[in-house]
């Protein structure tokens, strides 16, 4: 029986040997030579080269049947993708999504937590870890995203356009990381829009550092959960001390020149409230120490602030009047402003500096007796005179809520220390007025101390008050309300009761509307303030007949009260009458505040840490998403729009659909020779269908 072998023609005896050929590639400078395969001279003949069975493997059951011959190409493509990332967009639509609600969430949560104290949060997890986990999220989904969609541009461009086939490993290197994407955006001089995908991943580098810049913790003081706690004292009416009238006292007739006519005063008993005194005494006698005394408070946690409110107060102003000064001399006897009952000085020249209603007095140095004397003696450093009319006074006419007024002299320092001649010392003068009025304090306290700024200051005096009780003008010996208003209005309306007085009506003071729209004050200030009789009387009378006198000298007088003594040495000893009469009004201002019934509620603070979203460094992780949204979605509907399987980073499609079998074998021509780098990039490729599916053919010129 003859072999199945024997029919088969021997077609190895018709096969030659190819002879040598040479290929150049078209888009390259070189050439590329072809390798011939050898011819086997040893093949036996009777063998069929196209099947090449062994008789070796005669078992049927050993021999594994040939693939099915491909189908013919009707222009749909089947899905070969069996990458573990799906062969649609599920995943990538899912993660996109995930990414921008994420991103989303987190600025919710953000404009949630903006402001808000720190203690609020409540959460098992901090807010930095929350908002690190949502930004995790965000960014690792969409970096998912991205890289599938630049490793599917790949196909995608040579689908599209033919293009040099280095440029298919940059996609595809670019779809692993920012390192890739970079030499992308370079590769493709960024006149591509996938560079808005690689610029997205770069971007996500810097996702996570900027949101932790997003949130900051910085403190401020908040109202304190005992904040109706914090009181401070305001007044808004004054009744101290007693004023009383005297019934077994002499009346008193004062003619109301230049007219005939004439009213009647009784005199009263005046006893000042001791804290009043104390308060009076206090401010000139400690006006160089450098801590202040304050108003009353309650502050329970150290930290309060108040609302602007308005208060009764005294207060002081001061101007410097020594161009009202006049000097001359004069040649008489015991004329010097330090009075000596034991020294009398006869004939002698003296030098007056001299106010309207002032003199400061002393010998000139060159009179003939001086050595017999003593000039220590005689010699007045410094003068003083109170005024209580308004009318008197040289800035203050118009202060028809004084209490007093005063008038100093005073000499320069080189007198005291005998280097001066008493004709050549330089003399100051000075005025200075205490007060009522009303004053508007911003108040608050930091760590337990207490700042008062004094927003604005008010003396408006209501006419209508302050005038003859009704009960006075019923007394036999006295004249009506008319006439005692004539005598107020005729005495340039002085409170000080310098020829006695008659039961009168409370003092009001008041604030306008207007004055509370131009100080910006809230609107339910208190405006109206009373002083009654009590308060006005025994306080005028104490600062101008105890505190202070007609004439103080600084030294003393020889018999002068010992309390008005130590005024003057007070005055004289200091350095800045504005600062001393000004603390003498703070100081009693604080006193009346205190003992008032009525306080000003304020608003507790305390330390608290607060949540700040700092908006700007959240630009770089929204920029980050805007970009790599806009690219996946194109991305994706390029791909729909080609017709193109969603190959995506599967390398499975990468060795189905590579280069055509010439190329091939040029390239592994090229690498066995050490050129394949050069040779690549040669080559200009496009992803075509070969009629059997879609390969990356090259394009010749």
């Amino acid at each position: 029986m003859s072999s199945p072998r024997a029919n088969i023609p021997n077609e190895a005896s018709h096969i030659s040997a190819p002879p040598p050929c040479v290929q150049k590639d078209v888009e390259s400078d070189f050439t590329i030579p072809m390798k011939i395969l050898p011819t086997d001279t040893n093949t036996n003949t009777n063998a069929n080269p196209i099947l090449n069975i062994s008789e070796e493997a005669s078992d049927k059951e050993n021999i594994s049947p040939p693939p099915p011959p491909p189908p013919p190409s009707n222009g749909k493509h089947l899905n070969v993708n069996i990458s573990k990332r799906g062969n649609a967009w599920d995943w990538e639509v899912g993660a996109i999504a995930i990414s921008f609600i994420a991103l989303l969430a987190l600025v919710v949560l953000l404009i949630y937590a903006d402001g808000r104290p720190l203690r609020e949060w409540s959460g098992t997890l901090s807010l930095n870890t929350v908002v690190s986990a949502l930004g995790s999220v965000s960014r690792t989904s969409l970096g998912f995203a991205v890289s599938s969609c630049l490793a599917q541009d790949k196909w995608n461009y040579f689908r599209r356009r033919p293009g040099n086939l280095a440029t298919f490993d940059s996609f595809d290197e670019a779809s692993r990381g920012p390192w890739g994407c970079f030499w992308l955006i370079i590769k493709l001089r960024a006149r591509h829009w996938v560079v808005l995908g690689a610029l997205s991943s770069i971007l996500l580098i810097g996702f996570e550092p900027f949101l932790q810049a997003v949130i900051s913790f910085p403190g401020q003081m908040d109202p304190s959960i005992e904040a109706t706690k914090s009181q401070i004292g305001r007044s808004d009416l004054l009744d101290v001390g007693s004023y009383v009238e005297n019934a077994g006292g002499a009346l008193t007739r004062v003619r109301l020149a230049p007219s005939d006519e004439s009213v009647a005063f009784t005199s009263f008993d005046s006893l000042p409230d001791p804290g009043m005194r104390s308060s009076f005494y206090d401010g000139i006698y400690n006006s160089s120490f450098s801590t202040k005394k304050t108003a009353s408070f309650s502050c329970p946690n150290g930290n309060c602030t108040w609302p602007i409110y308005t208060s009764l107060a005294i207060c002081s102003a001061c101007t410097d009047i020594s161009s009202h000064i006049q000097r001359y001399a004069q040649r008489g006897d015991n004329l010097q402003s330090l009075r000596n009952p034991e020294i009398d000085i006869k004939d002698s020249n003296f030098t007056i500096v001299s106010l309207p209603r002032l003199n400061l007095t002393n010998l000139s140095n060159g009179a003939a007796n001086m050595s017999k004397i003593g000039k220590s003696t005689v010699d007045a450093y410094m003068a003083t005179t109170i005024i209580t009319d308004p009318h008197f006074t040289l800035n203050f006419q118009n202060l028809t809520t004084m209490i007093t007024t005063v008038q100093m002299l005073k000499a320069a320092p080189g007198f005291e220390a005998e280097e001066l001649k008493w004709e050549d010392t330089p003399v100051t003068a000075t005025e200075c007025s205490l007060y009522f009025c009303v004053q508007a304090f911003d108040s608050e306290v930091i760590n337990g101390v207490l700042t008062d700024r004094i927003v604005s200051t008010w003396a408006r005096r209501d006419f209508a008050t302050y005038t003859a009780a009704d009960n006075s003008a019923g007394h036999p010996s006295l004249n009506s309300k008319d006439m005692y208003e004539a005598y107020d209005k005729w005495n340039n309306y002085s409170l000080y009761p310098a020829y006695g007085d008659v039961s009168r009506t409370d003092l009001e003071l008041f604030i306008t509307n207007e004055d509370v729209k131009l100080s910006a004050l809230p609107q339910d200030v208190t405006r109206r303030f009373r002083l009654t009789q009590n308060t006005v009387g025994t306080t005028t009378r104490f600062v101008n007949e105890q505190l202070l006198s007609k004439k103080m000298t600084w030294p003393a007088g020889v018999g002068d009260d010992t309390g008005i003594s130590s005024t003057a040495q007070a005055l004289y000893q200091s350095h800045n009458l504005s600062t001393t009469f000004a603390n003498v009004g703070s100081t009693v201002t604080n006193w009346m505040r205190d003992i008032s019934n009525e306080t000003q509620t304020g608003m507790g603070e305390e330390w608290v840490t607060h949540i700040a979203v700092k908006w700007t460094y959240l630009t770089l992780p929204a920029l980050t998403i805007l970009l790599g949204l806009a690219f996946s979605l194109w991305s994706i509907q390029e791909t729909h729009s080609l017709d193109l399987d969603p190959w995506k980073t599967d390398m499975i499609a990468v060795l189905t659909h590579s280069v055509d079998d010439d190329t091939r074998a040029q390239l592994k021509v090229a690498a066995s020779n050490g050129y394949l780098q050069q040779a690549v990039g040669g080559m200009t490729v496009s992803l075509e269908d070969n009629g059997s599916g879609l390969e990356l053919r090259r394009k010749l010129e």
